[in-house]
């Protein structure tokens, strides 16, 4: 399994100095949520993390690869990434297709994904006759069907009602635990970042953001969501999180007598 590294980064655009000696791990085969403040540049250290953007300084290392090269790294954000003229096999393919894989190949992998995803039957289906969830698992699918060992998630799950999301997150979970999976997850959702991870890090308000806390999260993958949420130590953790970042909204001036 591959682990992630981050030490001392910093991120400035001009004077603007967005991230500052940021420091975070994320363990082989880990699951890690990271909520912050709006605009303390979470977004921003999920670009470094994917070379998207170049950092003005520290270092991202990689651990359970040879010499730290950077891994094979799916990146899923809030909007699918779907063609609207290609079927949801023909999505799902594209990135197989990309790395050279056989036409006839990349269909049947990706077909073989569309399955694991709980959407067989619906390979033929173009985006727009999918509903919300179903276009977020032909997503899933499209990420994780090149096989990335990390997977970097921006607020893939904001747009889904609350059932919807819950069956998609359950699913991910257990792909992550087969696939061996490094997960960083940002989430504006504190819920969601504590049910799914097994480590959650806060970062301050910007400008010049930092992780302040990390916690451990208790319980063990697989999990049960609707029972993780029942659990006494689930109700306590949530608000040592919200404590946390309801400190750091005060700083920028939100919030600050709730």
């Amino acid at each position: 399994m591959t682990g992630l590294e981050v030490r001392d980064l910093t991120v400035a655009y001009g004077a603007h100095l967005v991230l500052a000696g940021l420091s975070l791990e994320v363990p082989p085969g880990a699951f890690v949520g990271l909520v912050g403040p709006s605009g303390c540049g979470k977004s921003t250290l999920l670009r470094c993390l994917a070379g998207l953007v170049r950092p003005s300084g520290g270092q991202v290392a990689y651990t359970g690869t040879p010499d730290g090269a950077r891994p094979s790294v799916g990146i899923l954000f809030q909007e699918d990434a779907l063609l609207p003229w290609r079927t949801a096999r023909e999505n799902v393919a594209l990135g197989l297709r990309i790395q050279g894989m056989p036409a006839r190949r990349a269909a049947a992998e990706a077909g073989a994904w569309l399955r694991r995803v709980g959407l067989a039957g619906f390979e033929e289906h173009y985006p727009a006759e999918l509903s919300g969830g179903m276009k977020k698992r032909v997503a899933l699918a499209q990420v994780l069907a090149p096989r990335p060992r990390v997977l970097l998630m921006d607020e893939p799950f904001a747009n889904l009602d609350a059932i919807v999301r819950h069956l998609v997150e359950s699913d991910l979970l257990a792909l992550a635990v087969e696939e061996g999976l490094t997960v960083l997850l940002v989430t504006h959702d504190l819920e969601e970042a504590l049910l799914l991870s097994d480590r959650a890090a806060v970062m301050s308000a910007g400008p010049a953001a930092r992780i302040v806390r990390v916690y451990d999260v208790p319980f063990p993958r697989p999990r049960d969501l609707m029972a993780v949420r029942a659990e006494p130590e689930f109700g306590r953790l949530l608000r040592a999180v919200w404590e946390d970042l309801r400190r750091q909204v005060a700083r920028q001036g939100w919030g600050a007598r709730a």
